[in-house]
C-alpha cells in the first residue's frame, strides 16, 4: 500500500493518550500544561485518529459549566489538535461532532469552548458562536481567545407506539 493512503482509525482513549499531541499541538511542548481539570472524570470522553499506530488528531469533551453558572448540562470541548501536516482533511471537524454527539446523548444542552483567534472560523462552521469579546489568558498574552458556545439539538421524545 502506498503512503498516498491514508487509512485512519477513530476510538476513545484514557486521557494520558492525548496528552502528547496537546502538549505539541496546542501548548507548544509544555507537557506540564497538558491536563485539564476534568480529565479524569467517568463522564469525560477523549478522542484519538489513529494512522497506523500513531495519534494524529485528538479532542476531549468533559462536563463542565459555563463560569458563573451551576447547570449540569453544559459540556466543555478541550484540546482539539490536529498534526499540522494533516489539517485540512476533516480529522477535528470529525472529533469535535463525535464530542458534541456525546454530550447531546448525556443529556448536554450547551457545549461551550474555549477557542483561539485563528480557530474561531472552525469553530462556527460546527455551530459555535462568540458570545462576548476576545479575551487573553495569563498563560497566552500573545494569543486572543474566544467563549464560544454552540447549543445542542434536544432530541425529540420517541412516540408510543
Amino acid at each position: 500500500m502506498s503512503d498516498n493512503h491514508m487509512l485512519f482509525s477513530v476510538c476513545s482513549v484514557a486521557a494520558e493518550r492525548v496528552f502528547p499531541l496537546r502538549s505539541k499541538v496546542l501548548l507548544e511542548g509544555n507537557a506540564e500544561s497538558c491536563r485539564f481539570r476534568h480529565d479524569e472524570n467517568d463522564s469525560t470522553l477523549h478522542l484519538a485518529v489513529y494512522r497506523s499506530d500513531r495519534i494524529v488528531a485528538v479532542a476531549t469533551i468533559c462536563r463542565e459549566s459555563l463560569p458563573g453558572s451551576a447547570s449540569d448540562a453544559e459540556w466543555r470541548l478541550r484540546g482539539v489538535a490536529v498534526e499540522a501536516r494533516l489539517r485540512g482533511y476533516g480529522l477535528g471537524r470529525l472529533l469535535t461532532k463525535l464530542c458534541l454527539d456525546h454530550a447531546q446523548n448525556e443529556g448536554g444542552r450547551l457545549a461551550w469552548c474555549t477557542a483561539r483567534e485563528s480557530a474561531r472560523g472552525f469553530y462556527e462552521t460546527l455551530g459555535f458562536a462568540s458570545c462576548a469579546p476576545p479575551f487573553q489568558l495569563p498563560s497566552r498574552p500573545d494569543v486572543l481567545f474566544h467563549e464560544m458556545h454552540c447549543v445542542l439539538p434536544v432530541e425529540a421524545a420517541s412516540k408510543a407506539g
